[in-house]
Order: C-alpha cells, then structure tokens, then sequence
C-alpha cells in the first residue's frame, strides 16, 4: 500500500515534484489550451504541444524492455505493494501525469490482473476522485513500452462521453466502435471490479495478445477493443495517433500538422477507424459461427 508519509495528500506531493522537475527541463510540459472540435456522437478535444515532440515512439523495439527498472528517484512517488510503483511521466500534456508500472517485467500485451486492479484502485483513493486510469493494451492500443504500465491523469473539466454513459446509466448507447461500460457501486471489491473486466473481455473475444484499451474512475469502467493506434491520413510526416484518452474525446498531438491532419481526415472517422466498428464485429462473429 502508499505509505503513510505519502497516503494523506498523494496529489500535492505528485504536482510539487511535477512542477520542479519541469523547472529543471526534466519533464517535458508546456500549459496548453483545449480546442474543441464538435463531433457526433461526442465532441473532441485537442491539445497540441509541441514540446512533447522529443517523445520516443518505437513500441516494437526490443530494446525498450523491460522499460522501467532503472527509475530516477526524483521521479519515484511510491512503491504500491505487492508489485507495483508510481512514478512521474516524462512528456505530458496534462499535469500532472503519472505512470504505475509493474516492478517486475510483465508484457503490456497481457490482461490485467487483480494486482493491477488493487494498485490502480489504492492510487485513485488517495489522489481523489478527479483522476482518471487508463492502460494502453499493446501497440495497437497506443502503448510506446513493451513492459506494463497505466497510465494515471486528471479527468477534463468536460463530460467525457464515459461520465456521459454511465451519469444516464445508459450502458448500451450507440457509439462508431464497439465497447463495454460497467457502473461500479463503491461497496465492490477489487475481485469483484477485476471479475467485471474479465467478463467485458470475454463479451468483446478479448484475451492475452489481443489489442484494447481500458478506462477505471471511481464510478466506472470502460473496455473497448482496437485495431490499430497510428492511421496516416492525407498529410505527410503528421500520423494520427492515439490511445484509451483518444477514444474518450482527448486527442493529445505534438503538431500543428497533425491537427491539420485530423481535420481534414474526420475526428469522429479516425476515432471509429481505432477502435472495432459493430458491423465488423457482426462480420467476425457470423465467421465464428
């Protein structure tokens, strides 16, 4: 668990650290300012930084496992027993951004287990109820590192199209990709939230080596499957690319050419082109049959 010197206000330690260590040029982040793109059936929200453009994208390079044995301690938040630790992330668009990893080389291609669940669940009791989790499940789904990590950031001031469901309790609203919400009562245990996501997974024929993205706030739970993470649209050199975030309305971009990029090619189409349209499903399924 956090310990007690951390467990009584996580998120103040976590900005103080954040915010001298951008002084010092070690995080790379810059304040920016939303812009919103109306879409249906959920609007989209940029924020472009370029001081982000540094960040390393190589997710198939071996090289980069495992990705975090090595932390700076002025990096490090907390260790998390029995596997896990929270450290700041190094090119960030929100702040601050943070990143829990297993201690252990652990494929970021494999499901979540019941201890990722409990460290998620223990970051986001102590660093408040405005945080949000996210994990990239393989390449595919976004993630750059080969060794398994989530990702742990504020949520928008915005209704995310997530907040959106689950506040109408309306599971099963119609979306351009495939997904799976669950709402989580707040007497459930990490095994029964864990249970719900293995189930989620099943409903959408997704296991170990299979490409998703998920979602955890303290009110819900969101799995959604994806086809690729990188589509290249009509401008060169300015790929559009995202993760968990992207599915929610977030797009976070490094230039102004891949703004351009998505405006020209459709937010809602580059979106829906992520994740697993319900036809394409219905396609798989009748080929199952």
């Amino acid at each position: 668990m956090i310990s007690k010197e951390n467990e009584n206000d996580l998120e103040t330690r976590a900005i103080t650290q954040f915010d001298a260590l951008v002084k010092k040029g070690e995080i790379f982040w810059e304040p920016t300012e939303e812009i919103r793109v109306q879409q249906e059936p959920f609007d989209i929200y940029f924020r472009v930084s370029p001081i982000t453009t540094s960040k390393p994208y190589n997710p198939h390079n071996p090289s980069r496992r495992p990705g975090f044995q090595d932390d700076d301690p002025d990096f490090t938040l907390c260790t998390i027993a029995p596997n896990h630790k929270l450290i700041l992330n190094k090119y960030c668009w929100l702040r601050p951004q943070l990143i829990l990893h297993t201690l252990d080389f652990q494929s970021q291609r494999d499901l979540l287990t019941n201890a990722d669940f409990e460290a998620s669940c223990v970051v986001l009791q102590q660093i408040g109820d405005r945080y949000m989790v996210i994990f990239n499940g393989g390449p595919e789904a976004g993630s750059s590192v080969a060794h398994k990590h989530l990702q742990i950031f504020p949520r928008p001031e915005w209704e995310t199209v997530g907040d959106e469901i689950a506040s109408h309790n309306a599971p099963h609203k119609k979306l351009p990709f495939y997904y799976r919400l669950s709402l989580l009562q707040k007497m459930l245990s990490i095994k029964e939230i864990h249970d719900l996501y293995q189930k989620m997974c099943t409903e959408l024929s997704i296991e170990n080596n299979v490409a998703h993205s998920v979602v955890l706030t303290d009110s819900w739970l969101m799995v959604i499957p994806r086809k690729t993470a990188n589509i290249q649209g009509n401008i060169p050199d300015a790929p559009m690319q995202g993760g968990a975030n992207a599915m929610l309305g977030m797009e976070w971009l490094k230039t102004k050419e891949q703004f351009e990029n998505w405006i020209v090619y459709g937010p809602m189409r580059a979106v829906a082109e992520f994740g697993i349209r319900d036809e394409e499903y219905e396609r798989k399924d009748s080929n199952d049959g």
